[in-house]
């Protein structure tokens, strides 16, 4: 789908349909005659809320979408409106498209950035598999302020971004594995003319990668190791973001039950995302130097599986007792964090599909966010609330390091008690940040990533969370 930015004015256009939108408990003459069709309909402008009605002149229908509260207006509920807008117009098969800027009144710039997301984000189907595919709009063309097409344009980038990487979470188990993955990494760092490095099992086994190693032991697929980086001249802030990147979770030898192994195509959203993440920084040619750091494995049960009891010592010299194989993202996570650490970030911040637990914690559409800095903390909460991707801070608790300790090892990989699992989990990966690091945030997707039905501006299966919070988060370092 073709998104064009256009200072014409809507009246003046010609398409299949228009998309207007329309206050709670006010209306909006965007088109002579709308107002009062629209209050005989009955229309109340709540957010979520849509009408097609048939036109003339210039344009075939208009959709008219809710923008909730006039005083409440945010960047979400544009998205979400723009996103419903894009959806009625292909139910009407419509090729052309024309909408308002909606909120370009009050929020201006951003409400410009907020549109261009909410088309992209929620035009987004992953149908490649299917043989009959619906068809979409072909051209969205929105209408505005000049002033507000830069913004206009980095929603579109951020948007595509999000795009490239929900597309390759929804790839299944057979067409993405720890190889074809990282063969992805090396054709985008070409296109994008970054450095790339794939570490293969040798490497593995000479950078004292245990966690990686074991996790991928039991599949036929080897593991891997990708180091992306992105580095512009003269940057003074160094920034490494690392993503877990299970390209298909089995649970091990610990099996998971069979509906907990559905979807567990999605337990390699944080590595993808590492991979949205460049793409946008690089587009954008920020000034910060920012490395993606990928440890790819499968988790299959076989001969040759790591099992429960094994000890596993890491490069940093730490010692782990595996009390489960299913926990395994944090054992590669491990390797990636201690290296991470040796480059010395000024910030480094990892994302992983890593709890159920923080599921059960935060919901299926909010994140968990740990980390001891603060400042970083109201950060990463204020950006994530800008880009509508929830975010909610819990505790490192520091009571809870009793349950990780091991009996025969410094450390085991899951607490004690089945309680603050996402918890345990953090501290797990604390372990092994080095004292070089300035600041570390985990943040848990495991909600998020990945939906089985439609939210907000959202199709079912993965989201690209948290490509857009970390691309702003980077974006506003000083």
């Amino acid at each position: 789908m073709k998104l064009l930015f256009t200072e014409k004015p809507i009246e003046k256009l010609e398409a299949d349909a228009v998309a207007v939108g329309v206050f709670k408990g006010g209306r909006r003459e965007a088109l002579k005659g709308l107002s009062s069709i629209l209050s005989n309909m009955n229309f109340k402008g709540k957010v979520g809320e849509s009408v097609t009605i048939p036109w003339r002149g210039s344009y075939k229908n208009v959709i008219a979408v809710g923008l909730g509260e006039k005083g409440k207006l945010n960047e979400d509920r544009i998205r979400t409106a723009a996103s419903k807008a894009v959806e009625e117009a292909k139910k009407l098969n419509a090729k052309r498209l024309v909408s308002q800027l909606f909120g370009e009144e009050k929020l201006k710039g951003r409400a410009a950035k907020a549109v261009a997301e909410g088309f992209l984000i929620g035009n987004y189907e992953f149908n490649r598999y299917r043989k009959e595919r619906r068809k979409g709009v072909e051209e969205v063309l929105v209408s505005g302020s000049g002033n507000y097409r830069d913004s206009f344009e980095l929603g579109k980038l951020l948007s595509e971004a999000t795009n490239y990487t929900r597309d390759i979470v929804n790839e299944p188990g057979n067409v993405i594995n720890p190889i074809t993955l990282s063969e992805i990494a090396c054709r985008l760092s070409e296109e994008l003319g970054l450095e790339c490095r794939v570490f293969d099992e040798k490497e593995l086994e000479k950078e004292k990668m245990v966690g990686i190693l074991s996790v991928g032991r039991g599949s036929k697929t080897p593991p891997r190791f990708v180091h992306i980086a992105y580095r512009p001249e003269g940057a003074e802030r160094r920034v490494v973001i690392v993503g877990k990147g299970v390209t298909f979770d089995s649970g091990g030898l610990n099996v998971k039950p069979e509906q907990y192994m559905r979807k567990m195509k999605s337990d390699k959203a944080g590595a993808c995302a590492v991979l949205g993440i460049l793409m946008a920084v690089s587009r954008m040619k920020l000034n910060v130097e920012v490395h993606g750091l990928m440890p790819l494995a499968e988790n299959m049960p076989d001969g040759k599986s790591f099992r429960p009891d094994d000890i596993l010592t890491f490069r940093n010299g730490k010692s782990v007792e595996i009390h489960s194989t299913d926990a395994e993202g944090r054992l590669i996570l491990a390797d990636a964090l201690i290296y991470g650490s040796e480059l010395e970030p000024d910030l480094m911040v990892d994302m992983a599909t890593l709890t159920g637990a923080c599921v059960v914690a935060l919901g299926n559409y909010t994140s968990g966010v740990f980390t001891e800095d603060e400042e970083l903390s109201n950060s990463i909460l204020r950006v994530s609330e800008r880009t509508g991707e929830k975010m909610w801070r819990l505790p490192l608790d520091e009571d809870l390091e009793e349950d990780i300790k091991g009996n025969f090892s410094d450390l085991q990989n899951v607490g004690k008690t089945r309680y603050g699992g996402a918890i345990t989990a953090a501290l797990f990966l604390k372990s092994f940040v080095g004292k070089s690091v300035k600041s570390w945030a985990h943040i848990d997707i495991a909600g998020p990533a990945f939906l089985d039905k439609r939210w907000k501006y959202y199709s079912p299966g993965a989201t690209g969370q948290p490509v857009r919070t970390m691309v702003e988060l980077i974006k506003g370092l000083k």
